[in-house]
């Protein structure tokens, strides 16, 4: 029987691993040919990655009263219901005439319903406008402002001017409605939000409009009776012409967060205000300025900025605004900064938007479970038309600080002409419990302005036949290259050892 010295038996060893290791990794297949494992270039660690959006769905259906239908809010209940505010009026530009809503319990054309109009309070005449939408523990809520014609021609407080919260458990036909307010002036530019324990808490802006000067007083309000009542807690700051458009947001403690824009009236420009509450809204600190690299806050032909915020899952505070900062274009562009430490110092702003021909405005946002960044904004190209984008960008690094920004995709199958000034004052996003994310939005394919939907989708490019023979080529190629590789170092081991032989 055939036996090896202990040196040749070592040798041998060392061959075998040298075959079987190139030849296991010989016949990996290249993952190039399979875009549904991962997307070239993408930095998202979701396991839904969106790379395009649906067809889009008209929602605003009903033409009847009125032809222009703008500023849609979404909400999103915990099985995947989605729910769609938004005002009605009589022009392109115009003022509110009523809230309507529809809802969808799958997101497909034929399961949304028709439009159903916002009851006006305690049965009056009113005009409303300023949706939204909040879904909290089988409940929606719908905020929106409600006001008596008569108010702006005499400025009398003798008629009505709130925002009036609604309650349903999903009948869109049964509604309850409560006042939210409790200002001196006319209710405006209201957010909402609802705490762990159901505290529902809302800020609004009260704004004399009967003064040259318009001072504006950012009012606080809360109920701990889910809806039933409001009572005002808190005035923020001092009363001025310049305020507009509180957002509030809560942390993982359900401490108070409100981010508003302040607007320089005399000069032109401003910033953006920063404040908090650790006591659910009692007290609140000193409003900050956000924008310490300038004034750059714009106020103008159907565009203005309002801000956006948003906590994380680690408390990293978001805020996602539009302003003239870029000075060679002076057109409105997208930024985003966050705090990690509560508002107390921000990192440097960000630009979301890559193209900066025209004006980029108006954004929203929603954070999925992995902490990534879903934008959406207006984009206008150079000749006014626009139409909406969206942008997924997450953080990278050891201290999660290198913003990775997306190319931004397309929502809308077609442009809005910029005859449109004015399609309200916010788009929006939501994500639902897959992270999958739902666009609203103002368009004016048709001639007149409506309400569309889409979601996000994922485009997975199905491998060509030409694209397979090439795959299998290349490994055919690798194989046969590693096999000749590996012949040439087993020939030259074996010359070694008979060398080794003949020298003994």
């Amino acid at each position: 029987m055939f036996k090896l010295k202990n040196q040749n038996k070592y040798i041998l060893f060392l061959i075998l691993i040298v075959i079987t290791i190139p030849i296991s990794y010989a016949n990996t297949p290249d993952l190039t040919y399979y875009p549904s494992l991962s997307l070239s270039g993408s930095t998202q660690d979701s396991s839904f990655q969106v790379n395009g959006f649906s067809s889009n769905t008209l929602l605003s259906t009903d033409d009847s009263n009125w032809n222009y239908h703008v500023e849609p809010m979404i909400a999103i209940s915990d099985n995947g219901t989605l729910f769609v505010g938004w005002k009605n009026a009589n022009s392109h530009n115009g003022g509110g005439e009523h809230v309507s809503i529809v809802k969808s319990i799958n997101r497909s054309v034929s399961s949304w319903t028709v439009p159903f109009d916002m009851p006006m309070y305690n049965g009056l005449s009113t005009k409303q406008s300023d949706p939204w939408l909040v879904w909290h523990n089988q409940s929606i809520y719908y905020a929106y402002i409600e006001w008596e014609p008569e108010y702006f021609q005499e400025f009398n407080n003798s008629y009505l001017s709130q925002v009036t919260v609604a309650k349903s458990g999903g009948d869109l036909t049964d509604w309850t409605t409560t006042n939210a307010s409790n200002g001196l002036f006319f209710a405006d530019k209201e957010t909402m939000t609802i705490d762990d324990n159901g505290i529902i808490y809302m800020v609004y802006d009260d704004a004399d409009a009967s003064s040259p000067e318009g001072n504006v007083t950012i009012r606080f309000t809360r109920s701990i009776d889910k809806g039933e009542s409001f009572k005002e807690v808190s005035i923020i700051g001092v009363p001025s012409d310049g305020h507009l458009a509180p957002y509030i947001t809560l942390d993982s403690e359900n401490n108070i967060t409100i981010v508003s824009t302040w607007l320089d009236i005399q000069n032109g420009g401003g910033n953006l205000y920063y404040t908090s509450s650790n006591d659910g809204g009692f007290t609140f600190k000193n409003q900050t300025f956000i924008n310490t690299d300038g004034n750059y806050s714009f106020f103008g032909s159907g565009k203005v900025t309002i801000p956006v915020i948003r906590f994380d899952q680690h408390d990293r505070l978001y805020l996602l605004w539009a302003d003239t900062y870029e000075n060679n274009t002076h057109s409105l562009d997208v930024y985003l900064r966050y705090s990690d430490d509560f508002g107390i110092t921000w990192s440097n702003r960000f630009q979301v938007n890559l193209n900066t021909a025209g004006d980029q405005w108006m954004p929203d946002m929603d954070i999925d479970s992995d902490g990534n960044l879903h934008i959406v904004y207006y984009n206008a190209s150079s000749n006014g038309n626009f139409k909406p984008n969206y942008c997924f960008i997450n953080f990278t690094g050891e201290y999660h600080d290198n913003p990775v920004i997306n190319p931004p995709i397309a929502i809308a199958d077609e442009e809005t002409l910029g005859i449109f000034t004015r399609p309200g004052d916010y788009l929006t996003v939501r994500l639902d419990q897959n992270d999958i994310p739902h666009v609203v939005w103002t368009d004016g394919r048709n001639n007149e302005l409506d309400i569309y939907y889409a979601y996000g989708i994922q485009i997975i490019s199905e491998p060509t036949p030409e694209s397979n023979q090439k795959n299998a080529i290349g490994i055919e190629l690798e194989v046969i290259l590693t096999v000749g590789f590996v012949s040439i170092i087993v020939m030259g081991v074996l010359v070694s050892i008979k060398r080794r032989k003949t020298n003994i």
